[in-house]
């Protein structure tokens, strides 16, 4: 009688921490896919901003040797 309820703990507590586990695996998963998307779409928008800017800059030097 002993030996079935420490087994029935043992199996309880154990497939508790798997399930813990689980949900730990996914929320770590979904992090690093946010976090990916975030960097994406921070590269995507700060490149967009340096082509401006360097098109800015070439007119900027061009300017400079072509007279009016």
């Amino acid at each position: 009688m002993n030996k079935t309820i420490i087994a029935l703990l043992v199996l309880c507590f154990t497939a508790s921490v798997g399930n813990t586990c689980e949900k730990m695996n996914d929320k770590i998963a979904n992090l690093a896919t946010n976090e990916i998307e975030k960097t994406k779409e921070f590269q995507k928008n700060s490149w967009e901003e340096a082509k401006i800017q360097n098109a800015n800059n070439i007119a900027k030097i061009k300017s400079w040797f072509v007279k009016n």
